[in-house]
């Protein structure tokens, strides 16, 4: 017996001896099987320990001109009760720190098709915001993680930055867990 799966390859399907069908699932998130088989899952750390309000503390822009970053998780920690809004922004980020994000297949010597960027050096600038994504309060010495379900998809030249929006000055440790998937992608 052959089995269509859309795409004209036809696979053979077993039987089994008790007369049922083998089949197998993907019952992973899709970001595992993202990192095994296409290793483009990555994640990015920024660290600014002097913070303060008003400040641009992470940036991530995709530079894939024909992949769409997934954004799986932003995660971050505060050493002081702070807002963190989470913006889609525009224009050419800088003044922060480099961040090159690491590939989490650490088997794979492909890089991540973004810039990328914390406030450690300096607070981010040349950046206005647009549309607001998410805010979350942080209180002092607790970590929040921004769990998207893989929702927040940022297409080729987009871009977001964490805004420090209130708080005593000090430091925050942000990490976002993203991957790629082609344009277009139907599975």
């Amino acid at each position: 017996m052959q089995l269509e799966d859309g795409r004209g390859r036809g696979y053979s399907a077993s039987i089994s001896e008790s007369n049922r069908l083998n089949v197998s699932a993907k019952s992973n998130p899709r970001m595992f099987y993202i990192s095994r088989d296409e290793q483009r899952a990555f994640s990015a750390v920024g660290i600014d320990s002097s913070a303060a309000a008003g400040d641009m503390v992470f940036h991530l822009k995709n530079t894939s001109a024909s992949r769409n970053m997934v954004l799986h998780t932003l995660a971050a920690s505060s050493a002081n009760n702070t807002l963190l809004k989470l913006w889609e922004v525009t224009g050419t980020a800088a003044s922060g720190s480099e961040i090159t994000p690491t590939n989490l297949n650490l088997t794979s010597g492909l890089t991540a098709e973004a810039d990328c960027m914390g406030g450690e050096a300096a607070a981010i600038t040349g950046l206005a915001t647009g549309r607001l994504i998410s805010c979350r309060r942080i209180t002092a010495s607790t970590h929040i993680a921004l769990d998207l379900n893989d929702a927040l998809i940022i297409g080729p030249s987009d871009q977001i930055a964490v805004e420090y929006d209130t708080g005593t000055t000090g430091s925050v440790e942000l990490t976002a867990v993203f991957y790629y998937e082609d344009i277009n992608r139907q599975n």
